[in-house]
């Protein structure tokens, strides 16, 4: 019986032990399961994860090829912060600022300044010398040795096979002769203006003789055609003051407007001091201003600007013109600037009180007020005696004037031409 117990003692102690084993080694296998599913996780998040970074990666250098998008070809952006600009009472905030704008030069009229002869090669140098903006030069001549010293590239020794590069000798009928036979270059280099400023000094060959051939050939081309020209002093003789009548008779039936100089009027603006190159200065700076007067107000930046048809209205078909401009400051300067305008020693005896047009520019700096324009634009009005005249304003700025204010007057259609 004891055996027997032991026997059966001894075998349930060895399925225990069996029965242990087999446990462990469950257990041994679910830990080893455990271990490897938990790596194959880690392993399979990883390739997940580079397969997401190589991905992006890809997109991010196939972005560029899209044509839809432009951020991948735009500068990265930079954080901006907005400082108000600082600006007067009476300046307006867009001239203070740079505005992003489609490009419009393409839209602007075409001015070009011819300067004919030995006196409007020296209008043209003197004109670009002081920074006339918004027009393109020509300078005409036959004297081949003045024309080495302009200050343009854009020049045409007119008939040199005629001349020999040595001027007209004051002979107007030469002058005629060579700007016919140069006429189409000159027209090409005009191609496309819609205005033009014929310059010269009547009175000598090259300009009395070719100023006329060459501004009538641009008023058939179609351009608004206007002759800025001096009157010789009396003391340069009866010849050639004589020489300069006729130039003026045939260059008024030539052009659309004739302002015409009369340089023996610079010794209302002159003393026994002046020197006789200081006189001819003088003249050259009168001949600026007639151009700048009306060619600011197309191409300068201002508050009333005018555009090329208002300057047509008043400047096409009108005969004789004269102008006049005034500078005042301080107190009342407004008033003062056009009384100046109105009674420029250039003037005269002309009265304006006749004339069928008229261009006023008003120029000041920032400080320019609203009073100020409406003051001197009344004052110019009330000179004129047609009540149907037609009158342009424009206002520009120019803040090196310091404090003054500039009055401009281009009066057109006046009837008295004699006295010019």
């Amino acid at each position: 019986m004891a055996i027997s117990r032991m026997k059966a003692a001894a075998t349930a102690l060895l399925r225990a032990r069996q029965a242990s084993q087999t446990v462990t080694q469950h257990l041994a296998f679910s830990t080893e399961a455990t271990e490897a599913a938990a790596a194959a996780l880690r392993l399979g998040f990883k390739k997940a994860q580079k397969d997401e970074d190589d991905a992006v990666k890809v997109d991010v250098e196939e972005k560029p090829e899209s044509p839809t998008d432009v951020s991948a070809v735009s500068p990265p952006a930079v954080e901006k912060k907005l400082v108000p600009p600082a600006m007067s009472s009476t300046q307006p905030l867009w001239l203070t600022q740079d505005h992003p704008v489609t490009d419009l030069s393409g839209f602007a009229p075409k001015i070009v300044v011819v300067g004919v002869g030995g006196a409007g090669g020296n209008a043209v140098n003197n004109m670009i010398a002081r920074g006339l903006q918004g027009v393109e030069f020509l300078v005409c001549n036959t004297d081949a040795q003045h024309l080495r010293t302009t200050l343009t590239e854009n020049r045409v020794q007119m008939a040199p096979e005629l001349t020999g590069g040595l001027g007209c000798g004051a002979n107007p009928e030469v002058g005629r002769e060579a700007a016919e036979t140069a006429i189409d270059e000159i027209l090409e280099r005009v191609q496309g203006a819609n205005m033009m400023f014929v310059t010269a000094g009547m009175g000598g060959g090259t300009g009395t003789g070719a100023a006329p051939v060459i501004a009538q050939a641009a008023l058939e081309a179609g351009i608004l055609t206007v002759a800025v020209v001096t009157k010789p002093f009396r003391f340069e003789g009866n010849n050639r003051a004589k020489l300069a009548a006729q130039g003026l008779a045939e260059l008024k039936d030539s052009v659309d407007t004739m302002l015409v100089i009369p340089n023996q009027n610079l010794f209302n603006m002159s003393n026994e001091r002046t020197s006789l190159m200081d006189a001819f200065r003088m003249a050259d700076n009168v001949l600026l201003d007639g151009v700048k007067n009306i060619s600011d107000l197309m191409v300068m930046p201002g508050l009333i600007n005018l555009d090329f048809a208002d300057v047509q209205s008043v400047m096409q078909n009108m005969g004789n013109a004269m102008m006049g401009s005034g500078e005042a400051d301080g107190e009342n300067r407004a008033l003062c600037a056009a009384e100046d305008a109105l009674a420029n020693p250039l003037l005269g005896d002309i009265s304006i009180k006749d004339a069928k047009g008229m261009i006023v520019n008003i120029t000041g700096g920032s400080d320019l007020t609203l009073f100020e324009v409406d003051e001197a634009a009344e004052r110019v009005t009330r000179e004129l005696d047609d009540p149907h005249a037609n009158i342009i304003f424009g206002s520009t700025f120019d803040d090196s004037l310091g404090g003054k204010l500039r009055v401009s007057v281009v009066a057109t259609g006046i009837a008295d031409p004699d006295k010019l």
